[in-house]
């Protein structure tokens, strides 16, 4: 049977990592200060969107939370090959495409494998706000297009109380008018997050 504690001691030993990176940043002239913490923001995003790709394809074919609870499954898969075509497929009518960067991305994914009641949807939901902070920010360092830009602005908004031109992503993440800085405490927030999903 699978196991999804391997994917959560991976991801606690990887976000381990960033959060004392992002505590060592203060010895780098500003300019590469503020670019390790966009690729630290990027690495962080990269670590939810696979896990939690991995422990619902895990939980699919069976796996149980860490704590030994059962997921409540509508359907199960024999492998995990066969677990991603299910996300794709069952219930629908024509082909979905999972994507894992949006809480409602992956709900939609689940919605018809996993029951809407089960702990990986409910803490999916209730952290859809902190998701989608991480996600505008990730985008908007890694595509810096017109549309990113202006789901960006909403980040500077909430935590400036309004929009500045000059707040980059780096500046955001480091700026001393945050307390812990920002960067920070997305790490803390989405390992807590990942913690409460796999029931750790």
């Amino acid at each position: 049977m699978p196991s999804i504690s391997s994917d959560y001691r991976t991801h606690d030993i990887e976000t381990q990592r960033l959060l004392a990176l992002s505590n060592t940043l203060s010895g780098l002239s500003p300019i590469h200060q503020k670019l390790v913490a966009e690729i630290v923001l990027l690495r962080l995003f990269s670590l939810f969107e696979n896990l939690i790709r991995s422990v619902t394809l895990k939980l699919l074919c069976r796996a149980v939370y860490i704590d030994g609870s059962i997921p409540m499954l509508l359907t199960s898969a024999r492998s995990s090959q066969n677990a991603f075509t299910l996300l794709k497929t069952y219930g629908r009518n024509k082909n979905h495409q999972p994507l894992w960067s949006k809480a409602t991305d992956i709900k939609e994914n689940l919605r018809y494998v996993i029951n809407h009641a089960d702990n990986i949807i409910i803490v999916v939901d209730r952290n859809s706000v902190m998701i989608d902070e991480l996600r505008r920010v990730r985008n908007r360092i890694a595509h810096n297009n017109a549309g990113s830009r202006k789901d960006y602005r909403h980040v500077v908004r909430k935590h400036y109380g309004a929009f500045m031109n000059h707040v980059t992503p780096g500046k955001l993440l480091l700026t001393q008018r945050i307390q812990p800085p920002l960067l920070e405490q997305y790490i803390r927030q989405e390992r807590i997050l990942v913690k409460d999903i796999v029931k750790a």
